[in-house]
């Protein structure tokens, strides 16, 4: 179900909190986005990027910031649902990033749950992936 304006403004202004962390390399700031649950669960491109709880999420996200010189998060395309206290998402979430001197972009796709609890919403699943670069467009699977 298609989510009113005000969850709509709340999870937004939760993905710019999110882009905004990213960019400043603000751990603590992205992690005050997400469940203290150990059943959280944020899935990235990476075959290890796997993590549960928020001990992991916060090795995750150190690494990420640790390994680039900059961040830069930006999201098109987003549609919100929500049914009581939680909220889902769908759409483009692009990184680009500066490693080792060197720009790289990742135009990725993002699906996440929020739940609202004691009225904040926050994380409580988050999967960034990346298109199979060498699947064609109206291919169903990749040539190898």
């Amino acid at each position: 179900m298609e989510a009113e304006d005000k969850v709509k403004n709340d999870v937004m202004e939760v993905l710019d909190n999110y882009a905004k962390a990213y960019r400043d390399k603000n751990l603590q700031g992205i992690l005050e986005l997400f469940i203290d649950d150990d059943d959280l669960v944020v899935i990235g491109t990476g075959y290890d990027e796997w993590i549960t709880g928020k001990s992991g999420l916060s090795s995750g996200f150190s690494r990420d910031m640790e390994q680039a010189d900059s961040i830069n998060v930006k999201f098109r395309n987003i549609t919100i649902s929500a049914a009581g206290n939680v909220s889902w998402l769908s759409g483009h979430m692009n990184m680009g990033a500066v490693v080792n001197s060197q720009e790289i972009f990742l135009p990725g796709r993002l699906s996440a749950v929020l739940e609202k609890r004691n009225d904040k919403w926050l994380f409580a699943h988050l999967h960034y992936s990346l298109p199979a670069a060498e699947q064609e467009e109206g291919e169903a699977w990749p040539e190898v």
